[in-house]
């Protein structure tokens, strides 16, 4: 998208795409609750029952939350210079994030991350084949954003392939009391972790220009494919943390492993965006962007911070109900300040995401703890 698209459709793509990753805190809590629920459930008759009754729940409140997402779409359309049936069409990507996530959920929490890998494999070709073909035919930004809604809902059918042996077995009733209890600090957790992820690019696309917005999103985005290239860690410490029952020491080995592959990852990242940010940044865009160029290391590192606060949360998340998580939204509120007061220039827009992503792990560390 970044070579086909101009900057200033690329900032738009990737304002859009900051809304939906805002969206998907539901997304993200729907899937750690079924992940938690399942990873310690064998019979297949209750995961059938916990499955049907996710699914048509979350169809339901997706259907209500798509309506509301219309009626706010307008001023927000003005706000960020973006028409209005973009706007709408980004919304429809609503339904697919309250319904994949339950399956995924199961293949994620009974350990088959080879199938769940594949299933994102294939959202991920998909999306990426339909977003480039409609791009291409002159449909620019509706495009990719139709690519990834099919991407999305194609993948979402495919995954019940691999849940066979559950849809087969004979529905029992699921006690899921302990679910509903659980999902508040989930969800807490996952929206601060993707406020924190989204804010920059929509606050860079209000205080800054159509052409420095796009510059600046190009470099976010490449910053953030180390949270994203991190993310499968978490992913798989999760289940393996939460269902652990040999004693918190063995949860404290897999945190420190998954720690210590995480970190590792993040440093080799930095160096790359060190060493090679101009390279680096032709290669993903197909354009020599200085002002791009010269921001990578600084948000790479900012990134490399939250990927870290996100590894934690989501630890202390697994060993149950965390306390605290109220002074997430403060740590929030922090970031916006930040980013809004030192808006003078993409480079000081940069060093504060930094000193935000400092202070979002410090309070990870020392606010939020386990009960």
């Amino acid at each position: 998208m970044a070579r086909l698209l101009s900057i200033s459709d690329y900032g738009i793509l990737l304002t859009l795409f900051s809304i939906i990753y805002l969206l998907a805190v539901f997304s993200e809590s729907i899937q750690l609750v079924i992940v938690k629920y399942s990873s310690r459930e064998n019979d297949g008759g209750k995961l059938k029952n916990l499955l049907m009754r996710s699914l048509k729940k979350s169809f339901f409140v997706s259907l209500f939350l798509f309506a509301l997402y219309l009626v706010l779409a307008v001023p927000f359309s003005y706000l960020l210079k973006i028409e209005y049936p973009l706007m709408a069409l980004n919304g429809v990507i609503i339904i697919t994030l309250f319904l994949s996530p339950v399956s995924r959920g199961i293949l994620q929490g009974k350990k088959r991350f080879k199938d769940l890998g594949v299933n994102m494999l294939i959202e991920a070709i998909i999306k990426l084949a339909l977003a480039l073909a409609f791009v291409y035919i002159g449909w620019r930004v509706y495009g990719a954003i139709l690519g990834t809604f099919f991407g999305l809902l194609i993948a979402f059918f495919l995954s019940f392939i691999k849940l066979g042996d559950i849809t087969k077995s004979k529905e029992k009733p699921a006690y899921v009391q302990d679910i509903y209890k659980y999902s508040k600090p989930a969800f807490v957790v996952n929206l601060a972790i993707l406020l924190f992820y989204s804010l920059d690019v929509i606050i860079a696309r209000i205080f800054f220009s159509e052409v420095a917005a796009g510059s600046y999103a190009i470099v976010s985005i490449l910053a953030k494919t180390i949270f994203m290239g991190t993310q499968p860690i978490s992913r798989a410490m999760f289940p393996l943390s939460a269902e652990n029952k040999s004693g918190k020491k063995k949860s404290e080995n897999i945190f420190l492993n998954s720690f210590a592959i995480t970190f590792a990852a993040i440093i080799s990242a930095l160096i790359l965006f060190y060493f090679f940010p101009e390279f680096i940044v032709k290669i993903f865009s197909g354009k020599e962007i200085e002002m791009s160029s010269n921001l990578l290391f600084y948000l790479g590192i900012a990134i490399g911070l939250l990927s870290l606060s996100n590894l934690i949360l989501l630890y202390k998340l697994s060993l149950g109900k965390i306390r605290g998580c109220a002074y997430l939204f403060f740590l929030i509120i922090v970031e916006v300040f930040l980013l809004s007061f030192f808006s003078k220039d993409l480079f000081q827009f940069s060093i504060a995401f930094i000193t935000a992503a400092a202070i979002f792990l410090w309070g990870v560390i020392f606010l939020v703890r386990e009960r």
